[in-house]
C-alpha cells in the first residue's frame, strides 16, 4: 500500500546555492530540476520562494511544474500566524497565502499558528471563518507544528478538529515528532489528520546511519500506521543538498519497497 505514498519535496533548499554554484536555481528552472535530477513528482513551496513574485511569474512557475510533471502542491509558510494577537492580519495574510497558492495550482496552504493553550477557542472560530472565506479558492487548509515553542500532537488534533470540516488537515514533520520525545507516537496521531508529513532529513553517515533521529523507525511506523497521503522530502542538513535529498529519496524508496517515484 505503501505504493500509493507520492514523492515530493518541501522546496526550502532550492533557496541554497546549487552545490559548487555561486546562485541558486533560477526560479521557472525548479521544476524540471526537481523532476529531473531529484526524480520527485510534486513541489512545495516555501513562501520565500516566491516573495515579491507577480502573479504572471507564479503562473508561469505553475506551467512549467505541470510541464515537468512536477506540479506544485503545496504552499507552505514557516514563520507562525498570530492569529490570537492580530486576527484581522491573520485572516488577511491567509487570504492572500490562498490566492498565491490557487495562482500556482497548489490544492493546499500550510501555516503554523502562535496561539497560547487558553486562546485555543477564539483562534480556531477566527480560522475557520477564514477557511470558509477561502473555499472560492479550492484551497485547503493545513497545520504544521511549531518546533519553539514546541506544539504538542494533542494541541494540533484539537485545533484541526475544532476549525472543522473536509477543507482543514495537518502536516507534522519527523523533525517535530523526533523534538516530542516520543516520535512514533505523536506520528501514529497525527497521521490520520495529515495530508501530507514532511520527512525530515539531516542525512546518513558512512555507516549508514540516520543523523539527528531514528529515520527508518520513523518512515516504518507511518506505513504500519497505514499512512498513504504524500511523503515531502525537507532537507535539513548541512552538506551538499542535492545529494542528501537524493540519498534520502533512495531510502524512503527503499524502505517503502519501491523502485519507481511515481505514486
Amino acid at each position: 500500500m505503501s505504493n500509493q505514498i507520492l514523492l515530493s519535496l518541501s522546496g526550502a533548499c532550492l533557496l541554497l546555492p546549487l552545490p559548487r554554484k555561486s546562485a541558486p536555481l533560477e526560479l521557472l528552472d525548479i521544476p524540471k530540476f526537481v523532476a529531473q535530477e531529484l526524480e520527485l513528482r510534486g513541489l512545495n513551496i516555501p513562501v520565500e520562494l516566491i516573495r515579491g513574485k507577480s502573479a504572471t511569474t507564479l503562473e508561469k512557475l505553475r506551467d512549467e511544474s505541470d510541464r515537468a510533471h512536477c506540479p506544485c502542491l503545496i504552499l507552505y509558510q514557516s514563520e507562525p500566524l498570530d492569529v490570537a494577537g492580530n486576527p484581522e492580519g491573520a485572516t488577511q495574510h491567509l487570504k492572500n497565502l490562498g490566492r498565491a497558492a490557487k495562482l500556482l495550482g497548489c490544492s493546499e496552504l500550510a501555516v503554523r499558528v502562535q496561539c497560547p493553550v487558553d486562546r485555543l477557542l477564539p483562534v480556531a472560530a477566527t480560522m475557520k471563518a477564514a477557511l470558509h472565506e477561502m473555499q472560492s479558492l479550492d484551497v485547503n487548509l493545513l497545520i504544521r507544528p511549531n518546533l519553539n515553542p514546541l506544539d504538542t500532537a494533542e494541541f494540533i488534533m484539537d485545533l484541526v478538529k475544532r476549525i472543522g470540516g473536509f477543507h482543514i488537515g495537518a502536516m507534522p514533520s519527523l523533525e517535530h515528532a523526533h523534538h516530542t520525545g516520543n516520535p512514533l507516537e505523536t506520528l501514529r496521531k497525527l497521521a490520520p489528520y495529515s495530508a501530507a508529513i514532511e520527512i525530515s532529513s539531516a542525512g546518513f553517515t558512512k555507516q549508514g546511519a540516520s543523523i539527528g533521529w531514528d529515520f527508518d523507525a520513523l518512515i516504518e511506523g507511518l506505513i504500519s500506521f497505514g499512512y498513504l497521503n504524500k511523503f515531502s522530502i525537507d532537507w535539513t542538513g548541512t552538506t551538499n543538498w542535492v545529494t542528501g535529498v537524493q540519498k534520502t529519496r533512495e531510502r524512503l524508496l527503499a524502505l517503502m519497497g519501491r523502485e519507481d517515484p511515481v505514486a
